[in-house]
């Protein structure tokens, strides 16, 4: 331990002082052969601009997308999928109606009690139908985002 203390004591006047400093005065001596000097530079003639770039690349379009395609799929069956949901809410409305206190109505041509029975089947494939639907148009939007389309979902 003291030997290092004592080298570190040594040593360290040569490392920090040691430096040699030049000033700009000290530039002046130097002499690299072969090197510009400012005057060289001076004398060199304005070197020409060049308009343009020496060869034009044509412009750079990227390869088409398949965005239409996943939009138009994602659209149609959107579309099929709010037509579906509007028969069956018709059809839960007409349910709801039957139950009411106006279905004994006799001057009214609406369903009558029983009604829900007679549509269950009904009511049911068009549950599953959107169901499906809405696992399709997941599907879509899978593919697309692994494509790196952008569908829009409104």
């Amino acid at each position: 331990m003291k030997v290092s203390v004592v080298l570190m004591g040594l040593v360290w006047p040569v490392l920090t002082f040691g430096q040699q400093l030049y000033t700009n005065a000290d530039l002046a001596k130097f002499d690299v052969a072969g090197a510009y000097s400012n005057k060289d530079l001076k004398r060199l003639p304005p070197s020409a601009a060049q308009p343009r770039g020496a060869a034009s690349l044509p412009t750079y379009t990227p390869p088409p997308r398949e965005d239409a395609a996943y939009q138009r799929a994602f659209d149609g069956l959107n579309l099929t999928r709010a037509a579906l949901q509007a028969e069956l809410d018709f059809e839960m409305g007409r349910i709801a109606f039957s139950e009411s206190a106006l279905a004994g109505s006799t001057g009214v041509v609406e369903p009558r009690l029983g009604y829900r029975a007679a549509v269950a089947p009904l009511i049911l494939e068009l549950q599953k139908r959107v169901a499906l639907l809405d696992r399709q148009m997941d599907f879509v939007l899978d593919a697309a985002r692994r494509s790196g389309a952008v569908v829009d979902q409104r």
